[in-house]
């Protein structure tokens, strides 16, 4: 297996710092990326449709929750909890069990209506309301609420669709892209959150505008291919802060009640 050394010391002679990890409890993820992800730091996943980006991250907060003690946020931005849970539920995550012991949180954001549903409480923030710093707002509750160590932002690219109707109105898309994310990463490391941000691939591109994976702390993508001696899902590390990680493309499969394996 090829690794790449990208720890933050480069090639000089001194031994660089441990780096604490979070481990995902993705069979066979983590002894690709020495032990999880790096502890405290903001990671894009990135996929087309259908390749299994919503399971593994379901699978990242169920695993931490069940089996790491690490409560979990979701932020979801495109479906709704009811959808979410049984989707998880069919694959044998049972999200409203995690909710009633307290160790997660769905955050409601929904594009379709903003309505953020959090401790069985309603928020409702109309378009024109809408800002990163009030979802921040939320989670920041919710980790003083329940304590929590991991987060995802489910999808980034519902993002996207905020900041190019603010551009419209006169805004630069691209710098509004980069200080989301700048500040989302800050945000969530602040919080001590290991995060996963979702991310589509649109033509092989991370994202339309193609910046995201150069802000974050590390990029895992996924993909499908329907037809060939390559038929099925993919995934590649491509990067990884303070790792040494795989370089090759590993074939995944998804198993109820297991979620995402990731083979050698």
């Amino acid at each position: 297996m090829a690794v790449e050394g990208q720890g933050p010391g480069g090639g000089g002679g001194g031994q660089e710092p441990m780096v604490e990890r979070c481990p995902t409890g993705i069979e066979g993820l983590d002894e690709l990326i020495e032990g999880g992800l790096p502890k405290g730091r903001v990671v894009l996943l990135a996929g087309d449709c259908g390749t299994g980006k919503s399971i593994f991250s379901t699978q990242f907060l169920y695993n931490g929750a069940v089996n790491y003690n690490e409560p979990g946020i979701l932020l979801s931005l495109e479906q709704t909890p009811v959808n979410l849970k049984k989707d998880a539920l069919n694959m044998g995550f049972d999200l409203d069990a995690l909710e009633r012991q307290g160790k997660l949180v769905i955050i409601d954001a929904s594009l379709s209506g903003l309505a953020f549903r959090k401790f069985n409480r309603k928020y409702t923030i109309s378009p024109q309301e809408f800002s990163l710093d009030k979802v921040i707002a939320l989670i920041n509750e919710s980790v003083q609420q329940i304590g929590a160590k991991r987060a995802v932002v489910d999808s980034f690219s519902a993002l996207e669709t905020v900041l190019e109707a603010s551009s419209a109105k006169g805004g630069d898309i691209q710098e509004d892209l980069r200080k989301t994310i700048v500040g989302i990463n800050y945000k969530l490391q602040n919080m001590n959150l290991t995060s996963l941000l979702i991310g589509d691939m649109i033509g092989g591109q991370i994202s339309r505008y193609n910046i995201e994976q150069f802000m974050v702390d590390g990029v895992i993508t996924l993909d499908y291919v329907t037809a060939g001696a390559d038929a099925g899902r993919h995934l590649v590390i491509q990067k990884m802060r303070g790792t040494k990680h795989s370089e090759n493309i590993h074939m995944i499969d998804i198993e109820q009640g297991k979620g995402v394996i990731v083979k050698g």
